[in-house]
């Protein structure tokens, strides 16, 4: 069954909302898709061949599961029942049979629609092989529950149709996540849901409560193109919404172009370190049979796939930047007192650039080691530089010890045992429970104005001023506003001034990623905390 995820379910059990189906994934989909090398020009050939070179390559065994048909699968037929019709000449024995294909090779096998009655192909001619716009609206129920029987483990729906028919991104999308949840309550088989709707209507906002993924821009190449660096920045720019990633739940920045024609082994290098930092989906759109050395050992870096699939879900932000374009982005990890590190040069000139251990939330002294030369640099005490060529990127894992302020201390949890924990100092990040560690994000000042500070300047805040139940706890700039002053009562509940809720796990959940909500208060144990002393 698929995991049920609500916004804010938190201590009603009848408050699990509409749309909420999501694949119970806790890392980042790893994998690969057909459209950045093939478009529409696909069959059962390409696929089976695509499918064989991941295992072959060594891809599988680093961690890509899935092979991902796009658009241009299906000929937009349906017969007078409206189910989907397949070109038994491009897939002999159906979708069923390359399903079943993907899945012999220990794979799984993912799927493309679009929101729309149309999908891209009839409103975007592309001059591939003609294909029609297919689309999935009017038929939502009917055609996931045919992707789920044909054996298809992951969907992409697209948003042309959607856009161009003038449907509402999140009433559509809401209602696909419902006919996915009733399809697997059907067939027992969850699919990773993916939303492509490109960010026009800020899916950050409301597709992790429906989806496992939501693209956040435009494509990152568009057919015919080379690959180009600038696109590239442009859609890592346009993911930074750490707040609204989770475990199971990430921005998309788009399908990787590392290893297409054009692209420079330094410019993989420093695609795949953005997208590694940033805790984003790694979908390859290269031809695994027919890659160079260079980017099958790019692609396959096991030190660059662990910062990406790390446990804690976190995406990183940017901490500092001495000098225009020159910047210093961090992912905290799981463990202790490590940090992935991003050492990016946007400017047309090699400089030097600076990693702060203060800006990493550590202290003292702390070893680094250069993933892509896989080499230890040594030991360094509050900070580490290195020369960084124009138009690419360092990425370094920082171990040492994380800094703790003078009399703070964790926000547990009476159920779940797990602590508070802030993730980033980004204003509107969202705050989880997480296993109990001394890291900086976990610790808590509990000031004389009712505050709750972290990371120096940054408080425990109901969103938006909120006072309603569901309202998310996320942390934001100290501003001495009511929304960031609570009461600890003799109870062991922590209540917001401003809207007189309780602090709570929502749906009383005690996992990992369980974000923390204000809820009215019922005195369950989900609503009791120890907290920090004046």
């Amino acid at each position: 069954m698929a995991v049920l995820i609500g916004l804010a379910a938190a201590s009603v059990v009848s408050a699990t909302p509409s749309g909420a189906a999501a694949a119970p994934i806790t890392k980042p989909p790893m994998g690969w898709n057909s459209w950045n090398s093939f478009a529409g020009a696909i069959d059962h050939t390409v696929i089976e061949q695509q499918a064989d070179a991941l295992v072959s390559s060594g891809m599988k065994d680093a961690g890509y599961e899935y092979v991902n048909i796009d658009d241009g699968w299906w000929t937009g037929s349906r017969d007078s029942g409206g189910n989907m019709t397949v070109d038994t000449a491009k897939w002999p024995g159906g979708m069923a049979a390359i399903t079943a294909y993907i899945h012999s090779k220990g794979l799984k096998a993912g799927i493309y629609t679009d929101a729309g009655r149309n999908g891209c192909g009839y409103y975007y001619p592309t001059g591939h092989p003609a294909y029609p716009g297919t689309g999935a609206e009017g038929h939502y129920d009917q055609d996931f529950l045919q992707f789920s029987r044909w054996g298809f483990d992951y969907v992409k729906v697209d948003w042309c149709g959607g856009n161009a028919e003038g449907l509402n991104a999140r009433t559509a999308y809401t209602q696909i996540s419902d006919s996915i949840s009733r399809a697997t309550a059907q067939t027992g088989r969850p699919m990773t849901f993916s939303v492509c709707e490109w960010g026009g209507n800020q899916p950050w906002n409301w597709a992790p409560s429906i989806a496992n993924l939501w693209r956040t821009s435009n494509d990152i190449i568009y057919w015919g193109e080379k690959p180009a660096m600038s696109r590239v920045l442009a859609n890592f720019d346009s993911a930074q919404h750490p707040s609204a990633q989770s475990p199971g739940h990430y921005n998309d920045p788009d399908m990787l172009v590392a290893g297409l024609s054009g692209f420079s082994d330094a410019q993989n290098r420093t695609h795949l370190s953005l997208w590694a930092v940033s805790g984003a989906p790694l979908i390859a759109g290269n031809k695994p049979s027919d890659m160079s050395a260079a980017t099958r050992a790019a692609l396959t870096n096991r030190e660059m796939i662990a910062i990406d699939q790390d446990a804690l879900g976190r995406q990183g932000t940017k901490v500092a930047e001495d000098a225009s374009g020159l910047q210093v982005y961090s992912k905290e990890l799981s463990g202790t007192g490590r940090r992935a590190v991003v050492l990016l040069n946007r400017t047309g000139s090699a400089a030097t650039i600076t990693a702060r251990w203060a800006s990493l939330g550590l202290t003292g002294a702390a070893t680094v080691r250069d993933v892509w030369a896989g080499a230890d640099r040594g030991s360094f005490t509050g900070s580490y530089a290195t020369s960084v060529p124009a138009g690419e990127a360092v990425l370094l894992t920082v171990t040492g010890s994380d800094g703790t302020p003078p009399g703070g201390g964790p926000i547990t949890g009476k159920q779940s045992g797990r602590c508070a924990d802030a993730g980033s100092a980004a204003n509107g990040t969202q705050v989880l429970l997480q296993d109990c560690q001394s890291r900086s994000s976990q610790t808590w000042t509990h000031t004389a104005s009712r505050q709750l500070t972290v990371s120096g300047s940054q408080c425990l805040d109901a969103s938006g001023q909120g006072t309603a139940n569901g309202t998310a706890v996320v942390v934001w700039t100290c501003n001495g506003q009511a929304n960031q002053q609570w009461t600890a009562n003799a109870n062991g509940t922590l209540t917001g001034v401003q809207s007189g809720l309780c602090l709570d796990a929502s749906g009383q959940g005690t996992a990992n990623g369980t974000k923390l909500v204000l809820w009215a208060c019922n005195g369950q144990a989900n609503q009791q905390w120890t907290v920090p002393s004046v």
